[in-house]
């Protein structure tokens, strides 16, 4: 056997048979054999990490099973190694430290030095810099003595990155480049692909991305050819953050994804925690600020605990300008402060700017905006010396706003033009539209609204090419959060604008920023992908079919606990929810992970058609469009004959205020109508009081505009809790005059109505009764036979998969079931199956074929309202499948009132109504015996009519 194959047999096996190896060819077990182990040890550290420890760990045995120095030495060098693959930085340290001594009390000065490439990183990931330095530089001086080109590059490199970890980037790049000459005086291609990469950083920092592009393809290329998957990572993860830089979002998240994966694969945990780090950062452009303040958390934990001083003060900085995002000021404070001191211990100025810069953030949040002025001035001139282009344009972009807010306007005016001019110079689409939006509004203040226009158009456009190529619905509807002024400043220009009518261009702009993520899917902006791409997404699927299964085991104890359990206690729900929020957690960061390489499909914008529109909604339909500007709800009225619109109407906080009042005379009848019976006529005049108020708030200056047409409504925030159906002019009923349906936005409907409708022949019927709904039996026994083709399934049978496999084959899909909406969570609100929950996300994964979709059931037309008047609720899912019409309900609901509906809706529609029709001939008939609009009012009717 020679030494190789015994060194390759020794990898694979346990220490147990390890030791039975060395046994058994001992006159193998030498000093030649442990040069080879440390050989194999310092190739895996770059290429595979497993591999490398394993090394180590058998060239530990092989030392004590000699009284050989050399092999003890070269064991305590391999260790070191090891552990800074494991993160130990101070263990790593220890180990060469002794495998130095060892070397030199053997006299062997040379082969000391070497050790000392090693236990330089350990030392810069330590914040330990000085002597980082000293260490390095006395070393070359040894290697460079004894000819050894290859070690002294590679102490030259690791100096450079200590220059880099303190954003020195001058003296960084100064001993790159000495390094990379002798290692292309060497062709090492393996080191050239690590030393590119660290140069491509250094140019990524400084904006130089021409170059830095040129060079991470080069080092990927090499790593790859080289096999170094360490190596990939690496340069996969700085390629993330130079798409970041720019503002290529998708890229960004491709990348680093990547990366992550890799790591994870690796078994690297402080490489693994910094990979976690950097797509929060890509969250956190994103406004995902919830979910990337969690990661932050965590990894700071992990940074803390593998004593990486630099990694945690970049963490807690960003954690600091997360929780600004959120609102929660103090500890925002308190996160920024303790950054601020790690960074000084670690003698980063440019961390501390970075510190100092979100600190001015955080002074303009609290409207302090002469505070804001002066830390954003004070950040400037370390970004400024290192380079970092844009960290400091962000600073003047502030120092700009923060003139503006102050009235400072021609101060403002310079200081933001030329910002612009050198973040459109040095290609940074997001600082660009900071500057674009604050531009138009300092000419809005000195009242010159064609410039104004012009500027909000250009934020407009680089917002929209920002977020096009992102690659899934999630991002797509994070980002338009903090990005909706330049809308509303066009939206308020074409309405003050005098010299000519242009109301239509208002609602197209008005579209342009409600529900555009649903309207993407819609479009088939994105790709629907059901097979896994690699071990890794199979890995996530499988943890995700757990994780849905342990779901649905906690949500049945939490809402039907087994049979001869006693009754629970406080805490323990308190632990079963405690649980049911992990899980929840865990299922949306896997997703999240699943959708990081998503591909979405570069689909041409195209605006609202309004002219078609109009000749969709044909004489007998008018569309409401609601939005509002500083607080004052306005409405656009689109028929077949004109577009117009209605100022004036109520201020949003008016409504909201009636809303909730309405809403607490209906949640009075939620827990059983029986014993307030006697009192439902003075109940019902409560709430009329309400629905007049309302009514005089939103409809009294539209419903004469509108004529004796049908109403579509386009709610807007709050009012997608109204039911404008219920509402009352003080004699009757809206629904007593006029059919009504709901829409998400314009464009929504648009796609409903280009759906050819097609008879509604076959059924597929789910009922699941529980003691609150008893009577959802003979609503399902009564509703199948009304139609030619129908399946019921009651209770067990009503499962999640007969609804897979029934929906691609019915024309309408009925689940009578259980609703809960979840605002603490809206993509987990569910309706009860027999089998379990059937959630928004399940409902995007439905193959549905269908013309309708009625969940009779509570709440489920409830919805979280995101920025952008996004939906998440379960009408999202079915939505999100191209369904045209689903039949909702905004409150929980009356057992005996909602089957009685349900069974005149569907006998109209039998009859050949359309389902607006159908919908309020039921809620008539209800009326009459039930007045309160508790029982004949809950349901609406969204999408086509």
């Amino acid at each position: 056997m020679e030494r190789a194959e015994l060194a390759a047999r020794l990898l694979v096996a346990d220490d147990a048979e390890r030791v039975a190896l060395l046994r058994d060819h001992s006159a193998l077990a030498d000093v030649s054999l442990a040069y080879l182990l440390k050989d194999i040890c310092l190739d895996g550290w770059g290429s595979d990490p497993a591999r490398a420890i394993g090394a180590a760990t058998t060239l530990k045995l092989l030392a004590d099973t000699t009284a050989e120095p050399l092999i003890n030495a070269l064991a305590d060098w391999a260790a070191g190694i090891a552990a800074l693959v494991d993160g130990q930085m101070e263990r790593a340290i220890a180990h060469l430290d002794e495998s130095e001594a060892r070397f030199v009390a053997l006299g062997n000065p040379h082969t000391a030095a070497a050790t000392q490439v090693s236990k330089l990183i350990a030392l810069a990931m330590l914040g330990r810099y000085e002597e980082a330095i000293e260490c390095g530089l006395g070393a070359r001086a040894v290697l460079v003595e004894h000819g050894d080109t290859l070690s002294a590059g590679k102490i030259e490199h690791n100096i450079g990155l200590v220059y880099f970890r303190r954003d020195r980037y001058q003296e960084a790049e100064q001993f790159q480049r000495a390094a990379r000459q002798r290692y292309a005086d060497l062709d090492d291609q393996k080191q050239l692909a690590e030393i590119d990469n660290c140069l491509a950083n250094i140019h990524s920092v400084q904006h130089k991305f021409r170059s830095a592009e040129q060079l991470y393809q080069q080092a990927l290329q090499r790593a790859e050819a080289a096999g170094m998957s360490v190596r990939q990572a690496e340069i996969e993860a700085s390629m993330g953050n130079l798409a970041l830089f720019q503002g290529r979002y998708d890229r960004a998240l491709d990348y680093l994804e990547r990366s992550r994966r890799k790591y994870s694969a690796l078994g690297m945990p402080h490489q693994s925690a910094i990979a976690e780090q950097e797509i929060a950062d890509a969250y956190l452009e994103l406004n995902l600020v919830p979910e990337a303040a969690g990661v932050y958390e965590r990894v700071t934990r992990t940074f803390a605990e593998l004593g990486m001083r630099a990694e945690q003060a970049r963490a807690m900085a960003q954690h600091g300008r997360a929780a600004m995002l959120q609102g929660h000021i103090n500890q925002a404070h308190a996160l920024l402060d303790e950054a601020g001191k790690l960074y000084a211990a670690e003698g980063n100025n440019v961390g501390a700017a970075l510190v100092t810069l979100t600190t001015a953030q955080l002074h303009y949040k609290e409207g302090n905006y002469a505070l804001a002025f002066r830390a954003a001035l004070k950040a400037e001139a370390p970004f400024q010396a290192a380079g970092i282009l844009r960290h400091l344009l962000i600073a003047r972009w502030l120092r700009g706003e923060s003139d503006r807010a102050r009235g400072h306007i021609s101060k403002a005016r310079a200081l933001m033009e030329a910002t612009l001019r050198e973040a459109e110079t040095q290609g940074q689409p997001e600082v660009a539209q900071r500057c674009y939006t604050s531009l138009g509004l300092l000419a809005e203040k000195e009242g010159n609204a064609h410039a104004a226009e012009a500027s909000f158009k250009r934020a407009v456009s680089l917002i929209e090419e920002m977020r096009a190529p992102l690659p899934a619905e999630d991002f797509r509807t994070a980002f338009f959060a903090d990005k909706l002024v330049p809308y509303d400043e066009l939206v308020r220009l074409c309405l003050s604008d005098e010299t000519r009518d242009r109301a239509t261009e208002a609602l197209c702009l008005v579209e342009r920023a409600r529900a555009r993520a649903l309207v993407d899917m819609l479009g088939g902006a994105f790709k629907s992908r059901t097979q896994p791409r690699d071990l890794f997404e199979t890995e996530l699927l499988a943890r995700l079919s757990e994780l849905r299964e342990e779901l649905n085991w906690f949500y049945s104890r939490i809402n039907r606990p087994l049979q001869g359990e006693a009754t629970r206690g406080a805490n323990d729900m308190a632990a079963l929810h405690e649980a049911v929020s992990e899980r929840e957690q865990k299922t949306l960061e896997i997703m999240r992970q699943l959708q990081h390489r998503g591909e979405s499909i570069l689909t041409r914008e195209e605006p609202l058609d309004v002219a078609q529109l109009q000749r969709d909604l044909g004489k007998e339909t008018a569309l409401v469009e609601y939005t509002s500007l500083d607080g004052e709800l306005l409405a656009f009225v689109l028929t077949d004959e004109s577009v117009e619109v209605v100022r004036h109407l109520g201020c949003e906080e008016e409504v909201r205020v009636t809303l909730e009042q309405f809403r607490f005379q209906t949640d009075a009848l939620r827990y059983g109508a029986s014993r307030l019976r006697k009192h439902l006529p003075r109940l019902t005049q409560r709430v009329l009081h309400h629905l007049q108020k309302l009514y005089g708030l939103l409809l009294k200056g539209i419903e004469e505009r509108i004529g004796n047409r049908r109403l579509v409504v386009v709610p807007y925030r709050a009012l997608h809790y109204v039911p404008f159906h219920a509402l009352h002019d003080g004699e009757r009923y809206v629904i007593e005059k006029r059919e009504v349906a709901y829409a998400p936005s314009a464009a929504v409907l648009r796609h409903c109505l280009s759906r050819p409708p097609r008879p509604l022949e076959s059924a597929l019927l789910l009922g699941v009764a529980d003691e609150q709904t008893p009577r959802v039996r003979d609503e399902i026994k009564a509703i199948a036979p009304l139609f030619p083709q129908s399946l019921a399934l009651l209770d067990e049978r009503a499962t999640l998969d007969a609804v897979r496999q029934g929906a691609p084959v019915a024309d309408v899909l009925h689940l009578a079931c259980h609703g809960q909406f979840r605002p603490d969570n809206p993509l987990f609100s569910s309706l009860r199956l027999g089998d379990g929950w059937l959630t928004v996300r399940d409902a995007y994964n439905l193959d549905l074929r269908c013309d309708l979709v009625t969940l009779s059931a509570c709440e489920t037309g409830v919805s979280a309202v995101a920025p952008g008047d996004e939906l998440i609720g379960l009408a999202r899912g079915f939505f999100s499948n191209g369904v045209p019409t689903l039949l909702l309900s905004l409150w929980t609901v009356d057992d005996e009132a909602t089957a009685a509906l349900m069974v005149n809706f569907y006998t109209r529609l039998r009859a050949g109504a359309r389902p607006a029709a159908a919908l309020r001939h039921a809620q008539l008939q209800l009326l009459k015996e039930q007045p309160h609009p508790f029982f004949w009012s809950p349901f609406v009717l969204v999408g086509r009519w």
